[in-house]
């Protein structure tokens, strides 16, 4: 064989043994990471032994083990794609896990996760309490997690993660597309708006050619407005949670409010029932809320009677706005949280769709109905902050 026909297989064999790697690569998927926390070592072991052939959707498992609180939000803040934590409550401190969960939830803002609570003390940490109060996605004894049931555990554990994660894939896809069209929309009607108001300035446009320019500006203007409240939605979210005064919120968006009275010409009579009230939200969020309920109000209740209400009881806290104007026809109901849905002639129909979206965030109810004696009222009914 000669030196030129040695070369040529050599470089054949180094061709294909690349194209085998890359091939080899492609069959392998990410694994999904599960994080082990637990003190004992033999738990790790045992755990990564029953789950050793594991597969799901065609991916295995990668563990991750930490032997205390402070290494397991350190790895989690390393693998912020892990999909589940295996979670004990006694480590280092009799609250150890669950301050894990609390770190993950509130600081890390991971919601994806799933978590799964396991104890051998379960007076520790007393199931209904810690499944309402830390996100907890499930609960299990050591003792009753056989080989089985943890294998079922997991698999019903990765599932929801994968669904979750699709859908917050999506949303964020669908975000990113509502305000790319956005930015596209509206340079372009920059540039419509400009070049019509160029021409109004030219002495060669005939006078009644001049009212079809001040259409255009207008209409651009308009479509401005929806281009700049499709942004804002697309924005909103995810929420940033933090302990937030609503009484001062509400006054100085009550001012806001009273000078867009005033700018359109709307009378209205305010009402104000409110009392210092602590929630957990995003402020920003929030604000944003509230501002579009009491826009509803300018847009569509003609003036009148206004009552905001903001008031906390055992059952949670309720932030309202109560109007008489006309209400909502009874076959428009079920549209009026769906985006750019209007019943004027020159609306965005995106106010609403923003309170159910911030409410949604939060995991708040809406409340949104027409009164008995005429006029709508909108609002939220918010859980009363836990304790960290």
């Amino acid at each position: 064989m000669s030196a030129a026909d040695q070369k040529r297989d050599v470089a054949d064999e180094l061709l294909f043994a690349d194209e085998e790697e890359l091939i080899e690569g492609l069959r392998a998927p990410h694994p999904w990471k599960v994080l082990i926390v637990d003190d004992e070592n033999e738990v790790h072991q045992a755990t990564r032994l029953v789950l050793s052939d594991f597969e799901f959707n065609g991916r295995r498992l990668e563990f991750l083990s930490a032997y205390t609180g402070a290494e397991a939000k350190e790895l989690m803040d390393e693998h912020e794609d892990t999909a589940l934590i295996l979670l004990d409550v006694v480590m280092e401190d009799p609250q150890a896990g669950l301050e894990v969960a609390r770190y993950v939830r509130h600081e890390a803002e991971n919601r994806l996760v799933r978590i799964i609570l396991r104890t051998g003390q379960p007076g520790q940490a007393p199931e209904r309490e810690v499944i309402t109060e830390y996100d907890i996605n499930d609960y299990k004894q050591k003792t009753e997690l056989t080989s089985t049931k943890l294998f079922t555990t997991v698999t019903t554990a990765i599932r929801s993660y994968r669904d979750l994660l699709a859908v917050d894939e999506a949303r964020q896809a669908m975000n990113l597309l509502a305000m790319s069209v956005a930015h596209q929309i509206r340079n372009r009607t920059i540039a419509i708006a400009g070049f019509a108001n160029l021409l109004k300035r030219s002495e060669a446009i005939q006078n009644g050619h001049r009212e079809y320019l001040e259409s255009i500006v207008e209409e651009s203007g308009r479509l401005e407005n929806v281009v700049g409240a499709v942004n804002a939605y697309s924005a909103c979210g995810p929420a940033n949670f933090e302990h937030v005064d609503l009484l001062p919120m509400v006054e100085v968006a009550l001012k806001r409010f009273e000078s867009k009275c005033e700018e359109r010409g709307v009378d209205i009579q305010l009402k104000t029932t409110v009392e210092p009230v602590t929630v957990k939200a995003d402020s920003i969020m929030f604000a944003m809320a509230l501002d579009a309920m009491l826009d509803n109000v300018v847009d569509f209740s003609g003036g009148g009677e206004v009552e905001v209400v903001m008031a906390s009881d055992s059952g949670g806290v309720t932030v309202e706005v109560l109007d008489r104007g006309p209400g909502i026809a009874e076959n428009h109901l079920p549209h009026v949280f769906d985006p750019l849905f209007s019943t004027k002639p020159d609306g965005v129909g995106m106010g609403l769709c923003m309170v159910r979206k911030v409410a949604l965030e939060h995991g708040w109810d809406v409340e949104f109905a027409n009164r008995p004696r005429g006029g709508l009222r909108v609002g939220f009914v918010m859980p009363h902050p836990e304790e960290d």
